[in-house]
């Protein structure tokens, strides 16, 4: 057995919206993948997802075997694990997502407005630390039948309901630990590795794909975007290597179009994104000396606010009305900052409204998961959204109660 923990973050109690489990795995990437497969079948009502012809399958097998050969072990598990043969190319063993619906290969339109991250300069840090914070915003509820107004399955789960934290302890590769949802075998929220290298990912409405589409199977080919993390987190130390080994290969959009902050422990960063009229892979670097922010617009086309289009400040959750807001807040910081910066600063653009439309939100949207690392320490602090608690008097905020940070390392 590859599983060393299989288990709750926290007790769980009536009520509370993310339910998050921790899980450790350590072996042979094809012990790896049929153990996590054997999890996602028997626990999460995995299914995998089948290719349109075999075509796609086989050739998506040899670029694996081509370009990361360790995925191509991890197949061989997960396949064996739902009964296929190991070279079997009827179906995509490298997808373990759960808890999505009515996925579309023509994409539905999700709106631009959703997460948020930062890095603060290591240059005003204390003891030059890498400072990052992150807040994954998002509808907690079954999607995306409830955006499509369809009616909702009997027993289906919310749309990050069912977080997971796993913990990667491979024979080859770096280890890593990904704090994600809806996916067990390649996250793609937010991930460490044990050299300080850190991913996120953020909606970005201007990238080149089809929001709302399947994560994988189909006529999907190369990676998609959802398994960066993983790749890169196994395979690389530094934002200068991830940078190479993303212009090395095919990244396809698939279930929501993203752009991917990357950040390592010398404090380089930057935000990989996907031109929208060029398709060419293009990264936004934070400069020296100054924070980088990331919300829902591409930061190369928009990095300053002298280049946003005029906005409405009362609309609290759209794109670039957080932009000025935490630049704003940051302006009133005084350095050295601590990891206590990155979270009040990180809170700033805290996604709980009453009225989520006046706030240019979903339909009670909320900020499901809060995140902030100190990058120089290969680990990462998670809180997950439990409920609301009242409306905040005089303001369109909703208190709500999250859970406690709990810790994640090496």
């Amino acid at each position: 057995m590859a599983i060393l923990k299989n288990e709750p973050v926290y007790n769980f109690k009536d009520g509370d919206y993310c339910k998050p489990h921790h899980i450790v795995v350590k072996g042979s990437w094809k012990e790896i993948g049929f153990d996590l497969a054997t999890i996602g079948k028997n626990e999460y009502g995995v299914k995998l997802l089948p290719y349109y012809s075999p075509l796609y399958g086989k050739a998506r097998q040899e670029y694996w075997a081509q370009n990361w050969p360790h995925v191509a072990e991890l197949q061989k598990g997960v396949l064996k694990a739902f009964g296929h043969p190991e070279d079997s190319v009827e179906f995509d063993g490298t997808n373990l997502s759960f808890d999505w619906y009515d996925c579309m290969r023509s994409g539905l339109d999700l709106g631009g407005n959703t997460c948020s991250g930062l890095v603060l300069p290591p240059e005003k840090s204390e003891g030059g630390a890498v400072l990052v914070g992150r807040n994954l915003d998002f509808h907690p509820a079954v999607e995306w039948t409830t955006t499509l107004g369809k009616k909702v399955p009997e027993g289906a789960f919310g749309a990050c309901e069912r977080p997971v934290v796993v913990e990667f302890q491979p024979e080859e590769g770096y280890r890593s630990i990904i704090a994600s949802t809806n996916e067990l075998l390649m996250g793609y929220v937010d991930g460490i590795n044990e050299k300080g290298l850190w991913l996120s990912c953020m909606h970005d409405p201007a990238g080149v794909g089809a929001d709302g589409s399947p994560p994988g199977g189909g006529d999907v080919s190369g990676l998609v975007v959802t398994q960066l993390h993983q790749l890169l987190l196994t395979t690389c130390a530094t934002v200068e290597e991830a940078k190479e080994a993303i212009l090395k290969n095919r990244v396809m959009q698939t279930l929501m179009n993203l752009h991917i902050p990357i950040v390592d422990a010398t404090g380089a960063a930057t935000v990989f994104e996907i031109d929208q009229k060029t398709g060419a892979y293009v990264f936004a670097d934070r400069v020296a000396g100054e924070p980088l922010f990331s919300t829902n617009h591409p930061v190369h086309t928009y990095p300053t606010p002298d280049t946003f289009p005029d906005v409405d400040m009362t609309e609290e959750h759209n794109t670039f009305v957080r932009q000025i807001m935490l630049r704003e807040a940051y302006s009133k910081m005084t350095p050295p900052f601590t990891l206590d910066d990155a979270e009040n600063l990180i809170n700033t653009v805290h996604c709980s409204f009453v009225d989520s439309v006046k706030a240019c939100a979903q339909a009670g949207e909320r900020t499901l998961t809060n995140i902030k690392a100190d990058l120089s320490k290969p680990e990462i602090h998670v809180r997950w959204y439990l409920r609301d608690v009242a409306p905040v008097p005089g303001t369109n905020h909703m208190e709500d109660k999250m859970s406690d940070f709990y810790t994640f390392g090496f």
